[in-house]
Formats: C-alpha cells, sequence, structure tokens
C-alpha cells in the first residue's frame, strides 16, 4: 500500500529482519494476524513475536520479493528503525574489513 524507507543496522547474528510495527501497518501489512509468532529471547526475557510477509523490499539496489520478517520496535532513542537479518543477507556477497573501516557488498 505503500514505500518506508527505513535506516536498519546490519545483524549478522540475526536469522530474520526487524522492522518497526508502524512501517508494517503503514505499508499494508497486519502484524496483529502475522502467518506465525516466533520466539524471541532478548535481555534475559522470551517474547513471542509476528513474523509477517513483505511483499517487495529493496535493500543495496536489489529487489527482493516475499521476505518473511519479525515486527518489533527497538528502542526510540535507538539511531536505526530495524535491523537486516540473514534472510535479507544471504542475497549477496557482504565483506567486513574491519581495519580499513570498510563494507564491501555486492
Amino acid at each position: 500500500k505503500g514505500n518506508q524507507i527505513l535506516h536498519m543496522g546490519i545483524d549478522t547474528g540475526a536469522t530474520y529482519t526487524i522492522i518497526p510495527v508502524e512501517t508494517a501497518i503503514l505499508i499494508g501489512c497486519n502484524p496483529i494476524t502475522p502467518i506465525r509468532r516466533i520466539e524471541i529471547i532478548m535481555g534475559g526475557s522470551t517474547e513471542y513475536l509476528p513474523v509477517i510477509n513483505v511483499p517487495k523490499v529493496k535493500v543495496f539496489g536489489a529487489n527482493l520479493e516475499k521476505i518473511e520478517v519479525i515486527c518489533h520496535n527497538l528502542p526510540p532513542k535507538s539511531p536505526i528503525h530495524g535491523l537486516l537479518g540473514l534472510n535479507i543477507l544471504h542475497h549477496f556477497n557482504i565483506f567486513f574489513k574491519f581495519k580499513s573501516h570498510i563494507l564491501e557488498i555486492s
């Protein structure tokens, strides 16, 4: 239904991508009736978060379709809106050059 631009962090330890609940609603997805819920352990507590299917995602110049994402709001003061997890990152070759502070994505 709509487009949203999000500032995302790269999380190579996350299986799934996480987007804010509000974003899911704005693009026409309903986190109230997810395709399933997934158990996530955060800060020592367990939460069951909704997984939705996003019809189209544009990331690193590529268009991906039918991507499952978790709906969850990061802390309000966070500089990012969500996290790119392995379900999106596996579509790319990513090289971290830590000593030179370079991230290469192809």
